[in-house]
């Protein structure tokens, strides 16, 4: 897990239409963080299972502070929370 020190995830094309899910993810190394996940399929597929699933190694996790990019093979587990 690396922190970026710009929002990087706002440039990825389709941002400001894509599914936003506010998540709680528990990583390899014990830490859980908590931040939002943009889902990028279409309507229907845009669950968080979804998103889980994709072929990307890498993913944004947005918290308050920072970005957060995580690589997906230390996420343990991930679930949806209640938007803060």
């Amino acid at each position: 897990m690396v922190a970026l020190s710009e929002q990087e995830a706002r440039r990825d094309p389709g941002y400001d239409v894509a599914t936003e899910r506010f998540v709680s993810v528990l990583l390899s190394n014990g830490r859980r963080v908590t931040g939002s996940v943009r889902v990028y399929l279409p309507e229907g597929r845009d669950r968080l299972s979804d998103w889980a699933r994709q072929a990307d190694i890498f993913r944004y996790i947005e918290t308050g502070e920072t970005t957060l990019l995580v690589n997906i093979a230390h996420v343990i587990e991930v679930s949806e929370v209640r938007r803060p």
